[in-house]
């Protein structure tokens, strides 16, 4: 993933119900915040979205102008990917940000998976992918 830190605003959620969100009252100011995205469970609740869904989805997302906004982005690990298919989902986060510099903190304990973390939206936050930090500073 790409590498460095960032500070400030999170934001985020599970990406199905983000993309949903787009050209509504309820659309959030990305501008320099760090944005967490999770991926849920598929069709069939054993496997997880189907990556063509995952890239379609992130495709909308850099369409809308986020990644052009953001300062940072958190992926949660995602539900029950093979390592065949994590390793394919690594690869359409990074071709879909490609043309951004921001650092990716990937594989967080965030979303549909077990452990988890809850993320209050809004707290200040920072990420170094580089030594793999996430920090609530508050």
């Amino acid at each position: 993933m790409k590498c460095g830190e960032a500070n400030g605003e999170i934001i985020g959620g599970c990406l199905s119900s983000i993309v949903y969100l787009i050209g509504t009252e309820y659309w959030p100011d990305h501008q320099n915040k760090i944005l967490f995205i999770e991926i849920p469970e598929g069709e069939e609740f054993g496997k997880g979205k189907p990556l063509a869904e995952v890239d379609a989805q992130l495709c909308v997302l850099e369409i809308a102008g986020v990644f052009s906004q953001i300062k940072g982005l958190i992926v949660g690990r995602p539900f029950k990917y093979s390592e065949e298919e994590e390793k394919k989902f690594k690869e359409v986060i990074l071709d879909n940000t490609r043309d951004y510099s921001f650092p990716i903190l990937y594989g967080a304990d965030i979303g549909h998976t077990d452990p988890q973390i809850t993320i209050p939206l809004g707290s200040i936050a920072k990420i170094n992918s580089k030594i793999n930090l996430f920090k609530l500073i508050y």
